[in-house]
């Protein structure tokens, strides 16, 4: 479905629909559902050359901007956001870490979040990672919020990003240092995982809080 739609800011400078006027020919916008997927797409291209894209549910949504320079581009867009609006969940989650990395030998830092069956570790960048050396973005205790959760195109996105479910789990280690704490992950599969992050942040804490009543004897502190 196809229609004029106009967009406002909602809370957190996220834009949502706004239907007060239908008609706006500066901008395309469309709407795109199917019966077997957990959320609907809402999309809209601004004549500006924005595009913002809205997965949502009946429990929230998350939302996109993005700059397009092509009607290829759009194009690409377009399906790529059809593709993962297929698989998409909405699950809540919560930032554990910002300085997060797979090992001593990993320089660039990724994002730790605690979700309510597994574990995910997301690389970031290098513009992040001297900006939390610097101290200037580290993670601030958070109660969490919804996110768009795609484990397939997460760990497309790059080698060092990990899913790691808790049921699968044989056993982990949670320890600390003065600088660096750290987890380690053996697999019932044999895999195995090793997250390092800063000490300062509140990763170490709550994963206790969390992994003990999940992991019972699994898990070593």
């Amino acid at each position: 479905m196809v229609s004029p739609i106009r967009w406002r800011q909602g809370e957190e400078g996220r834009p949502v629909t706004d239907r007060s006027e239908l008609a706006s020919p500066d901008r395309l916008g469309a709407h795109v559902a199917h019966a077997g997927w957990e959320v609907r797409l809402v999309v809209e291209l601004e004549a500006t050359g924005w595009a913002h894209l809205g997965f949502l549910a009946e429990s929230g949504g998350v939302h996109e901007r993005w700059r397009v320079r092509s009607l290829d581009a759009w194009s690409g867009l377009l399906d790529e956001a059809v593709s993962r609006a297929s698989r998409l969940r909405l699950t809540h989650a919560q930032l554990l870490a910002r300085t997060c990395t797979t090992g001593w030998l990993d320089w660039i830092h990724g994002e730790l979040w605690l979700l309510p069956t597994s574990l995910v570790r997301i690389r970031s960048g290098l513009t992040e990672t001297v900006a939390n050396s610097l101290g200037s973005s580290l993670t601030a205790p958070n109660p969490g919020h919804l996110i768009g959760y795609d484990p397939t195109a997460l760990l497309a996105g790059h080698r060092t990003n990990k899913v790691i479910p808790f049921d699968a789990v044989a056993r982990a280690r949670l320890h600390g240092g003065l600088t660096t704490s750290a987890l380690t992950v053996s697999m019932v599969d044999g895999t195995r995982h090793k997250l390092l992050w800063l000490a300062s942040e509140p990763a170490r804490r709550l994963l206790a809080d969390r992994l003990l009543p999940v992991l019972g004897a699994r898990l070593i502190q």
